[in-house]
């Protein structure tokens, strides 16, 4: 092999000429590359990401959205990330924020895939939403609108009932015996607990539906209406199990106190009428205070547990763990950031609150109309008309609390699977794994559950 200064020639390629029209080794500084080098490379068409510069500050540089390892595709890897405590934690934006002449985080979806503020918290909410009304609302339809027919069919029953009763006590004026009023609170109660369940299992579903939704919308994805309504059912019993526990430790405790409180205020009311019948169930006069304030202490600790496990929904349908681990899960992805998730969820609430009364306004008045129209008997005291008035306005408050609910019960299990998301990109590195999946596959699958390609 012949030396030439230390420079070795590539074998085969003879040297080019030079600048004066010599044999010097190749193209002036500066020159077009002539000869191989100047081929595109067919690996490489016109709108290949690792096209262009790959200096510091260029696309494919180390910074740039481009760069060699942003966006790697690993077959049959989780899409939305590693197992709990997996993988190096978000390093939150670049210095100075992401501003002009910093690359904008992917957003291939309804937010940012970087750690995310309240404004895109709520406006990912909406524009998933928009996105997925469709869905979201022929599920709430389905699960208000049996709640609702079933709560007609109850309430027509008991007006039945409770007019009978009405009416009878007008005819005979005498108060009600102790066997009717004990009679009454009882099944009163079992209605109340029977109801309370149903309305628990709907609302489990709905926030399913919802983080079913979200996994799709968050990689700019529409999912199918029936794909939507397997996802939400295969884990709505678990949505529902995590839901009761908290429920259990939350406010059952709280409406207990307060319950007892309650009654133990009636039970001096009566205590100090002389007319009035004896009813062994109420509770002591002095149990009143220890109820009320007792109730307003837990009430408290409650809404502190309450905030701890409202992650637990979407971790349950995102990674697929049961009731108690969705729990755990949700408590250490809060833990330091519990006034952050307890002001962005109030925030949805009082959004979501003041949507349903804008939506039930109308309907309730219509129902308020057969009221400012009485009607009463030649002596003024029938009380027929009376009950009518009432059980039409609350026919029409049922009506628009079923639209109402149906309307925007969605929203806050949007925000709440949102903060999900941004606590697992904040700590997680949950950005990465998304847009691994968004490039990938169209269907991601449950957190450790096989791929499915359509």
């Amino acid at each position: 092999m012949t030396h030439d200064s230390g420079r070795h020639e590539p074998p085969g390629e003879p040297a080019g000429p030079g600048p004066g029209g010599g044999s010097g080794p190749g193209p002036a500084p500066g020159a077009a590359p002539t000869g191989p080098a100047a081929e595109p490379n067919p690996q490489a068409g016109p709108t290949s990401p690792t096209a262009g510069p790959a200096g510091p500050t260029g696309p494919a540089g180390p910074t740039g959205p481009y760069a060699p390892g942003a966006l790697p595709h690993v077959p049959g890897a989780v899409p939305y990330g590693p197992p709990a405590g997996a993988g190096a934690p978000w390093a939150g934006p670049p210095p100075g924020g992401w501003g002009w002449g910093a690359p904008r985080p992917p957003k291939p979806g309804v937010i940012p895939l970087a750690p995310l503020g309240a404004g895109d918290v709520l406006g990912g909410a909406f524009a998933a939403l928009g996105r997925a009304w469709k869905q979201l609302l022929g599920v709430s339809l389905l699960v208000f609108g049996f709640l609702g027919l079933l709560g007609g069919v109850v309430l027509f029953t008991g007006y039945q009932g409770f007019e009978e009763a009405v009416l009878e006590l007008e005819a005979r004026s005498t108060p009600p015996g102790t066997d009717t009023v004990r009679s009454f609170l009882l099944g009163l109660g079992a209605l109340w607990s029977g109801m309370s369940l149903l309305l628990l299992l709907g609302t489990s579903l709905v926030q399913a539906a919802a983080a079913a939704v979200l996994r799709g919308a968050v990689l700019g994805r529409t999912v199918p209406f029936g794909t939507v309504w397997r996802q939400a059912w295969s884990r709505v019993w678990a949505v529902a199990g995590g839901n009761l526990l908290v429920a259990l430790a939350t406010v059952v405790p709280v409406f207990g106190l307060l319950v007892l409180g309650w009654l133990a205020l009636l039970g001096i009311a009566f205590s100090s009428s002389p007319d009035a019948p004896e009813l062994p169930l109420l509770p002591p006069g002095w149990l009143a205070p220890v109820g009320l304030l007792g109730g307003l202490g837990l009430g408290l600790a409650g809404i502190w547990l309450w905030v701890r496990f409202s992650l637990a929904p979407a971790a349950v349908v995102f990674e697929g763990l049961g009731p108690v681990a969705a729990l755990r899960r949700s408590a250490r992805l809060v833990r330091g950031a519990w006034w952050r998730v307890f002001g962005i969820a109030l925030l949805a609430g009082v959004i979501a609150a003041f949507a349903t009364w804008l939506l039930q306004l109308p309907f309730q008045f219509l129902g308020a109309v057969p009221a400012a129209f009485p009607s009463d008997g030649p002596d003024g005291t029938d009380l027929a008309p009376v009950l009518t008035a009432v059980a039409v306005a609350l026919a029409f408050s049922l009506v628009g609390t079923v639209v109402a609910q149906a309307v925007t019960a969605p929203f806050s299990p949007l925000v709440h699977a949102l903060l999900y998301v941004d606590r697992r990109i904040r700590t997680e590195d949950l950005a990465r794994s998304l847009a691994e999946a968004a490039a990938r596959d169209p269907w991601p699958p449950y957190h450790g559950a096989p791929a499915h390609r359509a």
